[in-house]
């Protein structure tokens, strides 16, 4: 949703866009992964076949639906140039979209038709690459090193966002420095390895998930104040992703009140949706757009409505497309496992 809104805010003035958080919000989600997975999966039971459809059937469906509206409905009527973007890259592209290779270096172009997908090329690098490395090694034993692991990885996604991130457009517009072609991945790695460490302290319940706990409202009132300042223009809005591991620490305490907000029925139907929100918005948005003209020009009605539309839309590709689409895929599995069973 902070994406979403982020996505939506060209009309905001100043600074207005920092309190959506719409970049570091990305690396929470990457954060998040390396936790939840981490507590999902034991070494013991893993199986990698199970473990791979599991993650397409999560992200698959709806993400290839999006990838082809992109590109039906204004990347090949409005964009595909012969000199701009000639149809060969363009296909190209779509090839390695397809894949969820275009944010990988050397391999990928770091072009995606519907923008917030390049998180998915980079996520799924960390599903099967990262993730399977890092189940069947042990992290760090000392509360210090687990700590200090959690900040170098921050410190390492920081830098190289604020040092060489590209936010290209689709055509033929390249960075001035090939780092920026890492940005994606490197970002996704760090954020889902301080998810790991983060679960490791949570499994071992040591000091730093307690002191995460007893302090969580602090966490989050430091997640304010360094939103406060990028707003200001103080402070790089980058900043949060030093507290996104903390943050998921606090949130595994059930007593602090974010435990509560975050669990309350509204903010966990938000979450049932989240996924349908991030891929679709982008998309809802140039749609509106190419009807109702450049954002600086609506009237408040419009992004009303926009809000509105992306809520019903995301709501209906969930139950309609990835829900049904996830089980279908999963239930292929079974099937096949079936008589090798029997």
């Amino acid at each position: 949703m902070a994406v979403a809104l982020a996505h939506f805010n060209n009309a905001f003035p100043a600074n207005a866009g920092a309190a959506f958080m719409w970049h570091n919000a990305v690396d929470l989600f990457f954060c998040l992964s390396g936790f939840t997975l981490s507590y999902v999966y034991s070494r013991e039971t893993f199986r990698f076949s199970d473990y791979l459809t599991a993650r397409i059937a999560r992200v698959y469906p709806l993400y290839v639906v999006c990838l082809i509206s992109a590109g039906a409905l204004y990347v090949w009527p409005y964009l595909v140039d012969p000199v701009t973007y000639p149809a060969d890259r363009a296909a190209l592209d779509f090839v390695l979209q397809l894949a969820m290779l275009n944010a990988w270096p050397v391999i990928g172009t770091g072009m995606h038709w519907d923008a917030p997908a390049w998180s998915l090329s980079a996520e799924w690098f960390c599903y099967v690459v990262l993730f399977p490395l890092l189940l069947f090694r042990n992290a760090p034993s000392t509360v210090a090193t687990r700590f200090l692991g959690i900040v170098l990885c921050s410190a390492v996604g920081f830098w190289l966002f604020a040092r060489y991130y590209f936010e290209g457009s689709i055509g033929l517009s390249v960075p001035e420095s090939q780092l920026s072609y890492w940005v994606p991945v490197v970002r996704a790695t760090c954020g889902f390895v301080s998810g790991w460490l983060a679960f490791a302290s949570f499994q071992r319940r040591d000091g730093l998930h307690a002191a995460c706990t007893r302090f969580s409202g602090v966490i989050w009132c430091g997640v304010g104040l360094i939103v406060l300042l990028a707003y200001c223009g103080l402070i790089n809005p980058q900043m949060p992703v030093f507290l996104w591991p903390f943050v998921v620490l606090a949130g595994t305490g059930e007593d602090s009140l974010s435990s509560r907000l975050l669990g309350s029925k509204p903010m966990h139907f938000l979450g049932v949706i989240s996924y349908s929100i991030y891929m679709t918005h982008f998309i809802i948005l140039i749609s509106f757009m190419t009807r109702f003209g450049p954002l600086d020009i609506w009237s408040p009605a419009i992004f009303g409505l926009l809000v509105g539309t992306t809520v019903v839309v995301s709501i209906g590709t969930h139950f309609v497309l990835e829900v049904p689409a996830r089980d279908a895929i999963r239930g292929l599995r079974r099937l096949r496992r079936a008589p090798a069973s029997t």
